[in-house]
């Protein structure tokens, strides 16, 4: 075995999800050629891991939806063509849609590694992929379950290694909007708050997610910087407005940008989001509040994370729409405040505080 294809085009937070796969990889046949096939907008997540010495790219934003359209079959047969010329030994499919079962067939490859039929998104995915491991528990977390797909390979791991290295020259656009780090002779506490969550049912309300932000100014020397991406400016807008202390508002960031920003800061509070995972990845302390999905199956995958949970009888439920949403609001600001206090103890135990407050006013 010498070239390997990964094939996990998308999102965020599943891509983050793959990466250990990548490690394992590398540790167990260290001389193989890895590629994987993103979509553009992710490119950059990957040119930071030492363990991906190809990226394939890809371009399935505002796609239209339906493989009848022959735009799509076009794109497809392409990609495929450029997965043939690359002659790979194995591919292996961490996705579990129809079009990545489509590019692992499409890429000639001799072993294509899928999840069993009970384990994909779209079931006519198991068509096209020849190696599968036996058994996935069904509460495993999605790391795990993607981990297993190396088992046909002779890799057995549990080990979560996330493989990304910053350059320093992308820390050294985003550290200047930090501010000075120093508030007279107190080290600053630097906290990110995401309030957006990917689906509507996942978020928090922005009034609770203001009065964390206050309370966090309020105990400690500290800045807060609220995090938006596409889309999501207005509600990042709503929870400055609710908020009677001063936080800043992160500026319009690509991948580069959010991953050097999620590294220098010192806890990151907010959803089940790419970001939340993303900053886990990186070994940033998260506080994460989960409603209507599984942190047992999509938990922040980092050791120092934190996580509330809804007391609602019906969740996970999984659901994108929900017009009660009564797990996200029987999460209350006092069970968030105790976790972010405990995340911040365990920041200040490690000699970076001791934040000493309160800040004023």
């Amino acid at each position: 075995m010498e070239r390997v294809l990964i094939i996990r085009t998308s999102s965020l937070g599943d891509i983050v999800h793959g990466l250990p796969v990548a490690a394992a990889l590398k540790k167990a046949y260290p001389w193989i050629h890895l590629a994987w096939m993103v979509e553009d907008r992710y490119r950059d997540l990957l040119a930071a891991s030492p363990c991906v010495d190809e990226r394939i790219v890809v371009h399935f934003r505002h796609w239209p939806r339906t493989l009848l359209d022959p735009r799509k079959r076009r794109t497809l047969l392409r990609l495929a063509r450029l997965s043939t010329r690359r002659s790979f030994d194995v591919a292996i499919d961490l996705q579990g849609l129809i079009r990545s079962g489509l590019l692992s067939w499409g890429s000639l490859a001799p072993v294509r590694i899928g999840f069993p039929s009970a384990d994909v998104r779209e079931w006519p995915n198991a068509l096209f992929s020849n190696l599968r491991p036996k058994g996935i528990p069904a509460r495993s977390h999605v790391i795990d379950r993607n981990l297993a797909l190396l088992h046909p390979l002779g890799v057995r791991t549990r080990e979560r290694v996330f493989p990304l290295e910053i350059p320093l020259e992308w820390e050294q656009e985003v550290l200047p909007f930090f501010g000075p780090l120093i508030s007279g002779c107190r080290r600053s506490l630097r906290v990110v708050i995401h309030p957006a969550a990917g689906w509507q049912t996942k978020e928090w309300s922005s009034r609770r997610y203001a009065e964390v932000g206050d309370r966090i100014l309020g105990s400690w020397v500290a800045q807060v910087f609220l995090l938006w991406g596409p889309g999501e400016k207005q509600l990042a807008e709503s929870v400055r407005a609710c908020m009677r202390r001063d936080a800043r508002l992160v500026p319009d960031l690509d991948i580069r940008g959010l991953m050097a920003l999620l590294k220098n800061c010192d806890l990151y509070v907010g959803g089940d989001s790419g970001p939340l995972h993303l900053a886990s990845a990186l070994g940033t302390p998260v506080v994460a509040v989960y409603g209507p999905s599984d942190p047992v199956r999509n938990g922040p995958p980092g050791i120092r994370a934190r996580v509330v949970r809804g007391s609602s009888a019906c969740a996970p439920c999984w659901k994108r729409h929900c017009k009660d949403v009564r797990c996200m609001r029987s999460v209350t600001v006092e069970d968030l405040w105790a976790q972010v206090e405990g995340a911040v103890q365990e920041i200040r135990f490690e000699g970076k505080g001791p934040f000493a407050g309160p800040a004023g006013g």
